[in-house]
């Protein structure tokens, strides 16, 4: 029950990142991917995370910041980078 919050409150930040107004500059961008391994989460969380600075008209800027936690059924990874107009 747990993961199911924490994956829909993960959900909702990267939404409201995606619609959130882009400033000048550059800004933290995130996206969570799943899979039922490590490595296919993390394709998942980087392939977000690439549409989402796409989709906010930014260029990807710095490394990628990946975050990833085993669960019973899936493994869950969150990506981070910076965006810039």
């Amino acid at each position: 029950m747990l993961k199911i919050i924490r994956t829909a409150v993960l959900t909702a930040v990267a939404t409201a990142l995606v619609a959130a107004p882009a400033s000048a500059g550059c800004q933290p961008v995130g996206a969570v991917g799943t899979g039922v391994t490590e490595g296919i989460a993390k394709l998942m969380a980087e392939a977000a995370l690439k549409n989402v600075i796409e989709g906010k008209g930014m260029k990807p800027s710095g490394e990628i910041k990946m975050k990833c936690e085993a669960g019973t059924l899936y493994t869950e990874c969150s990506a981070h980078r910076m965006g810039c107009k």
